[in-house]
């Protein structure tokens, strides 16, 4: 089941992942791989990195199996492209009411279960 609170997280793992791929060419770069240390900090950031990926491909899956063009393009913009405004979120959905948009949203959220 897919809750607002997971689906919120999106922002923050694309935030994780960014910086774990910057840790990991850190190090590289700073100490090449000469010790059995950084090599295993490197193995250990990149399953770190893997699982991250693995939780931002069931988010991004879970949006992308919404049916509704509309519905799934709002989830979209909040929560993949970061859009934190409702009003904004519907003036680029080519609507007008910020409350149509987030009624829809919670009205899809509680209809399977998240809300």
């Amino acid at each position: 089941m897919m809750t607002k609170e997971k689906l919120s997280s999106l922002r923050t793992l694309r935030r994780e992942i960014t910086r774990t791929k910057q840790r990991i060419a850190n190090l590289k770069r700073q100490y090449g791989e000469r010790s059995l240390a950084v090599v295993k900090t490197c193995e250990a950031l990149e399953n770190y990195l893997a699982i991250a990926h693995a939780e931002e491909a069931e988010i991004i899956g879970y949006i992308s199996s919404i049916e509704d063009a509309q519905t799934r393009e709002l989830f979209m913009l909040r929560y993949y492209d970061c859009v934190s405004s409702w009003q904004r979120i519907a003036f680029m959905a080519g609507e007008h009411d910020e409350s149509y948009v987030r009624r829809k949203h919670d009205a899809y959220l509680k209809k399977n279960g998240g809300l």
